[in-house]
């Protein structure tokens, strides 16, 4: 078995979803999409979403990942930034999509359903004849489009290569996941984000992938009663709400699993000694990495248990340079080289080649004896629950409802989601704000973590030196006592 759904109960063996696989890619070539097109995926966990995915790959287009979480306006927005001639996605998402002017000329494959709002895609594939032979491509064509928010708020896309993407895969399975064939490996997070890392080193490994479609605390603790999970990944807030829950608490501690990898955010230093009294014959792996740079190092097993590095992220992996720009006292902007980097950007401007052998990731960190230590962020990013939020995209959100003169939206700590997005919000004369209303209106235009936890009604808005809103003046109240701004 390849891949199991928990939720539904469906599987897929190896053999059937390589046909799967074959008979989307041919009808997918039918429509003219091959090398220099794109296939968008904007699913939930599902087999449906792998086999879109290596069908993209077979027939030589690039998988774009739209997640699924996203407004249907942002999803809209990556859709037609990715140049895809085809989106693979659920009725109900259809139905809004195809309602957007720059979504026009997509074909639309359904997941579920089908008639006037696309193909059914089991349809396709029950179809089409599974003999194909896929064509030839260069190992450093385009793989995979990635996308995030740049510092102005807008969707950005990398994309990697298919040489970078096994590249990635091949060093995971080297000197991180450890996968065996018939053991399982457990997919919390969404495939959109790094959960996928976990498909190709399970797939190498002849491995079984068994996904979640969506994280409930009940839920993966059932799961973890009933499956003999080897591996899985969750992101630090995940961790920290199965800890909260005693039912929960128990099920991880009876789950027997060989290696659990934690990482997209940072994690608090009692949650890390919590899991290793709570499970001490389970290996600790902690990953560091960024958009751009891609996996960048490594906490193993044996590291956690040295209390002088537990609470890094670790050493570079063997295939990853990295050094500490512009050094004050051994801080300095964390610059990495890697082969999985991304080739290219993508934007509202069109294609940008990514040249520079160095890519500066953002964080501010410190070298010791070959082990990293992160210590804050240069820029203004937020990571709520392993996801990344960018202030601009909020404040537009924010700025366009009524009455509003301006906003700043900055983070504060959060023992459950690791930082919580907060918005300080200027009414325009004597309104008052109404919060209720103004989230509303934020949940209907942007993801829900994105959407912020408070609305704070500020009578003014401190200036900088260079006339910007003076982020960090605005929170230092919600820091206070704190060593580092980042948690």
């Amino acid at each position: 078995v390849a891949i199991r759904e928990w939720n539904s109960g469906n599987s897929i063996t190896y053999g059937e979803l390589n046909e799967a696989i074959s008979s989307f890619s041919a009808w997918l070539l039918s429509c003219g999409v091959g090398k220099g097109s794109a296939v968008a995926i904007h699913l939930p966990n599902s087999i449906d979403f792998l086999v879109a995915k290596f069908a993209a790959f077979r027939c030589g287009a690039a998988a774009a990942y739209i997640n699924f979480r996203l407004s249907d306006a942002e999803a809209a927005r990556q859709s037609h930034l990715s140049g895809a001639r085809v989106v693979v996605t659920t009725s109900a998402k259809a139905a809004e999509l195809r309602e957007n002017p720059d979504l026009s000329d997509v074909l639309f494959v359904l997941s579920d359903g089908g008639g006037a709002l696309g193909y059914r895609l089991a349809d396709l594939i029950s179809a089409a004849s599974p003999r194909f032979e896929p064509p030839l491509y260069m190992e450093d064509e385009d793989a995979i489009i990635r996308f995030t928010s740049g510092s102005t708020g807008l969707p950005k896309g990398v994309i990697v290569s298919h040489r970078a993407w096994l590249l990635r895969a091949l060093a995971s399975v080297s000197e991180e996941i450890k996968v065996v064939p018939g053991s399982i490996t457990l997919a919390i997070g969404p495939l959109s984000h790094a959960a996928g890392l976990l498909v190709l080193p399970t797939f190498l490994r002849h491995g079984t992938l068994l996904l979640l479609e969506k994280f409930e605390v009940d839920t993966l603790a059932d799961l973890l009663t009933k499956e003999r999970i080897s591996c899985t990944e969750m992101v630090p807030t995940i961790l920290g709400m199965v800890m909260d829950i005693p039912e929960a608490r128990e099920a991880l501690r009876k789950a027997g699993l060989s290696q659990l990898v934690y990482g997209g955010s940072p994690i608090r230093a009692s949650l890390v000694d919590e899991l290793l009294d709570l499970l001490p014959r389970t290996e600790l792996l902690n990953g560091y990495g960024s958009h751009e740079a891609g996996a960048i190092t490594c906490l193993d097993g044996n590291d956690h248990r040295d209390r002088k590095i537990r609470y890094s992220v670790g050493r570079p992996l063997l295939a990853v340079g990295m050094r500490i720009a512009d050094s004050v006292d051994g801080l300095g902007e964390i610059e990495v080289s890697t082969p999985w980097a991304p080739h290219v950007r993508i934007t509202a401007s069109g294609r940008e080649a990514l040249t520079d052998k160095w890519i500066a990731t953002g964080d501010v960190g410190e070298i010791k004896d070959g082990v990293l230590f992160l210590r804050d962020r240069l820029n203004d990013v937020i990571i709520s629950g392993g996801f990344n939020v960018y202030p601009a995209e909020v404040e537009r959100v924010i700025d366009d409802y009524e009455n509003v003169a301006a906003s700043v939206v900055v983070s504060k700590p959060d023992e459950r989601w690791g930082e919580r997005v907060v918005a300080f919000v200027l009414m325009r004369g004597s309104s008052e704000l109404d919060v209720e209303g103004l989230r509303s209106h934020c949940r209907g235009q942007l993801a829900g973590y994105k959407v912020p936890k408070d609305f704070v009604q500020v009578r003014e808005i401190p200036m900088n030196a260079t006339g910007k809103p003076d982020r960090r003046k605005m929170s230092e109240a919600l820091w206070e006592g704190r060593a580092r701004r980042i948690n």
